[in-house]
């Protein structure tokens, strides 16, 4: 598969997240909104390896009810692809809604995500997740 058809399976399997990590590479690395750990907001960080991801991915499904997710556009050479679109989450602590568009980029080898790095408005992010 080319690099934009395994993003566009990876998207679509995340609801299942044992299929999701079929598509990511055992020494993956994924990089939610920033690279370092910090307390403005704990899904930020640096994720390492199918374990790694399974932990970010298992606190999407904790925290996270998906309301809408579009994909605008993918964009691929033979190594990379690129994408974005928009999204709508419903916030399980807070019951608040999280809106953002969104993007990402992406390396593939062997076959699978290798490298990705999600970008979001982590504003509204942050918001979302603060009790009133």
């Amino acid at each position: 598969m080319k690099p934009n058809e395994i993003l566009q399976q990876y998207f679509q399997s995340l609801i299942d997240v044992d299929k999701a990590l079929s598509y990511v590479h055992q020494d993956a690395t994924f990089i939610a909104a920033f690279e370092k750990e910090t307390d403005r907001h704990y899904f930020y960080g640096t994720y390492h390896g199918i374990e790694g991801v399974r932990t970010l991915l298992s606190k999407f499904q904790t925290d996270l009810i998906t309301q809408e997710f579009v994909i605008h556009k993918i964009l691929a050479d033979k190594t990379t692809a690129m994408a974005w679109g928009r999204f709508k989450h419903r916030i399980r602590p807070t019951g608040k809604i999280f809106e953002s568009y969104w993007a990402v980029v992406c390396e593939v080898e062997d076959g699978k995500i290798k490298y990705f790095r999600g970008f979001e408005d982590t504003g509204a992010l942050e918001a979302s997740f603060r009790e009133d």
